[in-house]
This record gives structure tokens, sequence and C-alpha cells, in this order.
């Protein structure tokens, strides 16, 4: 059954196919609109514009494992792979609806800070259209 009311952020992760990245600990999903300027003189020194394209990102960050089906290992790997990747954001419920689309990783970081959990932070520009699916 899909859930239903408010979704606790602990639900939420990102999947790169059908596996989610391990250890998140936060994510999130951006989309935005860009705009086209069409002021003229007639607009009295007022912007005039109109909707542009659009795009997408997804970030999410965790700790660091060397033992995850997806880690910081994979991650790098698709960096410098420049893998296209099929992303959704999404519970784990399968029933439930969720984003979906194809993007590429760009930009992966890691910290370790001295007596702290050392954790990564990866960034994913979206290609083409952010759908709301549901399987």
């Amino acid at each position: 059954m899909a859930t239903a009311g408010k979704i606790n952020g602990h639900d939420l992760l990102v999947y790169v196919t059908t596996t989610a990245i391990g250890h998140s600990t936060s994510c999130s999903v951006t989309l935005n609109s860009g705009t086209v300027a069409t002021t003229s003189k007639g607009s009295f020194k007022w912007q005039d514009i109109l909707p542009g394209c659009r795009d997408w990102t997804v970030e999410t960050s965790g700790m660091i494992t060397l033992d995850t089906t997806i880690g910081i290992e994979e991650l790098w790997g698709y960096i410098n792979g420049k893998t296209k990747l099929t992303l959704k954001f999404a519970t784990s419920d399968a029933a439930d609806r969720f984003f979906t689309g194809y993007a590429y990783l760009t930009s992966v970081s890691a910290e370790a800070p001295d007596e702290s959990p050392s954790t990564f932070t990866a960034t994913f520009q979206g290609t083409a259209k952010l759908k709301f699916a549901k399987t």
C-alpha cells in the first residue's frame, strides 16, 4: 500500500537504477526554470521575461563506508567514467510515486574530520525531463 500522509525525510533515498546510495544521511531534488529576457523600451525600465529551459539536480550526502553496493568508490567511478545514470528520488515502498530521470554525476567530495565520521557529498545534474512516476 502506498505511503499516506506526510513523509519522514528518513524514508527518502537516492537510487541509481534500483539500488540506494549507501549510508545516506540527507538528499534533495531541485527543479529550476530558467528565464529569457524580453525587455524592450516599452517595458518602461521593468524587466519582462518568458519561461526558459528547465533543469534539475539531485544532491545526496552520507557516511563513507567501503562495503556498500553504491558507495564512495562507485561514485568516483561514475564521475570518472562520465556514466549516464538512471536516478530515482523515492521511498523504499514500491507502491509510492517517485521522481526519476537520467543524470550525470557532476561533483563528488569526501571529508574526513578528526574523530568524526567521514562523509561524502554527491551532486547529479539531470539531462532531459525529470518525471514523476510510479512503477
